[in-house]
């Protein structure tokens, strides 16, 4: 089994590997998920010719943790770095992609890094405080179909052992709040072009957030996409945003 090493611990991390790549995309997943549920998506990038590396985050899948801890930003960006080092390798442009609190971590990376990739992609990204990680208590629990309204992707995090909805939020509370302190100024000067996929129906991240910053930063672009809920990737339009996280992909090749 492939690990990414950390002091934390061995990370786990999958690579769906294109006959002929054309890019290599390195994604963060997002709470309660890990890189098993992301075949579908993996697949559909491998056969545009497009290699997808993912990485279990700390507290996550197969990787080391208390459940639901990411440990800080700069634990998930370290194993972005390792997957970056990885995927390079094969001597195609790279695309930093993350979901939810990986969108956080891959749009400061763009900000801090930003001659490595050639393009980002984000999606569910919380860009503003989420209220219910504003409160005194301290535990999350999601109600499953504010993520997706695929019954296939429900009954994944309803039975998959590795996948949950629910988990102490205090450590997620903190590392978000570290980012939402900082993108009032610096998301402003992201230069990196990036795609924002989005659902109009995402109760845990509204979508007015990602719109306000897409009309003040050019090279902030976004896609919306009716009724989708906050798992966009796993939505049931998934084919439709896939496309479109193609299309944006060719484009920038």
């Amino acid at each position: 089994m492939p690990f990414l090493e950390h002091p934390k611990g061995p990370a786990y991390y999958r690579h769906w590997a294109a006959a002929q790549p054309r890019a290599a995309v390195v994604f963060l997943h997002g709470f309660g998920e890990h890189t098993g549920l992301y075949h579908r998506y993996g697949f559909t990038l491998n056969a545009a010719g497009i290699d997808l590396w993912a990485v279990d985050q700390f507290g996550h899948g197969l990787s080391p943790g208390d459940r639901g801890d990411f440990g800080t930003l700069e634990d998930s960006s370290a194993l972005a770095d390792g997957l970056t080092e990885l995927a390079g390798r094969r001597g195609v442009p790279l695309i930093a992609q993350g979901h939810s609190f990986g969108s956080i971590v891959t749009l400061f990376r763009l900000l801090d890094d930003p001659a490595t990739y050639r393009a980002g992609v984000i999606s569910g990204a919380p860009l503003v405080p989420v209220p219910e990680l504003l409160d005194t208590d301290t535990s999350l629990d999601l109600e499953l179909d504010w993520l997706s309204s695929d019954p296939f992707y429900l009954d994944a995090m309803e039975n998959d052992p590795l996948a949950f909805a629910d988990a102490d939020g205090t450590a997620l509370a903190r590392e978000l709040d570290r980012g939402w302190d900082r993108f009032g100024t610096d998301l402003p000067k992201l230069a990196v072009p990036t795609l924002a996929v989005h659902g109009t129906k995402d109760p845990i991240a509204p979508v007015g957030a990602v719109r306000a910053y897409a009309e003040q930063i050019d090279a902030l672009e976004l896609a919306e996409f009716p009724d989708a809920r906050h798992d966009i990737l796993n939505e049931a339009q998934h084919r439709e945003i896939a496309a479109a996280i193609i299309g944006f992909i060719n484009a920038r090749i």
